[in-house]
């Protein structure tokens, strides 16, 4: 009986999770989707459906790590993804980056967490003598085998350039040259945005595969300026190699 009930049993579809925090970064991914449905939970809204034959929930996470975090606990938790992808645009902490070069993120670590010397009243404030506390040298990372995976199928399915690296996530806009290199001299992270640490966070701790994913759009570093545009380009390029994670 047993037997022949396993025999009867579907096969479950793989599900893949893919998060952006903006409308910009998941509104081509949703109108992609079809036999679609909608829940807000907990005024976060997730849209089910099908790219082809790939079961997807595509999350809008909303600005900032707490934000992602707990989109990240919900969407695990309601829909048990088998990959999560935490996508949109960041930006570059390199000069040798540009606007829509796509980073990969290996690991991510929290770029806004410090511990300060004492300064009494009168003395001032400098950053610059900031030093990391134990949330910032907490790395988290994405599953090594989806890296892989990720970057064959970037270098198949795009023309831009592809790095593999450090995601630096905080909940700040970093735009001075001189902070954004002390930040890069102590995370060596290519870029920055808001909410990789809180979905790499919570899927290291729900044991779920995950993977940043970031296009370039902006480089304070070299004056290129922002291009929101960027986001719907990298959503057309992970729409185009979804197969490759089946």
């Amino acid at each position: 009986m047993n037997i022949g009930k396993k025999l009867k049993e579907k096969k479950r579809s793989k599900v893949i999770l893919i998060q952006g925090a903006l409308d910009i970064e998941v509104e081509y991914l949703i109108v992609m989707l079809h036999q679609k449905s909608v829940k807000m939970i907990a005024n976060y809204v997730f849209y089910e459906g099908m790219i082809d034959t790939i079961k997807v929930v595509v999350s809008k996470t909303l600005v900032g790590s707490i934000h992602s975090t707990i989109a990240t606990s919900i969407g695990i938790i309601n829909f048990k993804p088998d990959i999560v992808i935490n996508q949109g645009i960041a930006g570059a902490h390199r000069e040798d980056l540009h606007i829509g070069d796509i980073i990969i993120g290996e690991q991510c670590c929290n770029i806004n967490a410090y511990k300060m010397p004492v300064k009494g009243k009168g003395e001032g404030s400098n950053p610059f003598e900031w030093e990391l506390n134990k949330r910032a040298k907490d790395i988290k990372y994405a599953d090594s085998k989806l890296v892989d995976i990720v970057h064959k199928s970037l270098l198949a399915n795009s023309k831009n350039q592809i790095y593999r690296g450090t995601l630096g996530s905080g909940d700040v806009f970093n735009k001075e040259y001189d902070r954004i290199l002390w930040i890069h001299n102590l995370f060596h992270n290519l870029c920055e945005d808001m909410e990789s640490i809180g979905t790499y966070s919570v899927c290291n701790d729900f044991k779920v595969p995950c993977i940043g994913i970031r296009i370039i759009s902006n480089n304070e570093l070299l004056l290129e300026e922002f291009d929101k545009g960027k986001a719907i380009e990298l959503q057309k390029i992970l729409i185009s190699m979804l197969h490759d994670l089946k």
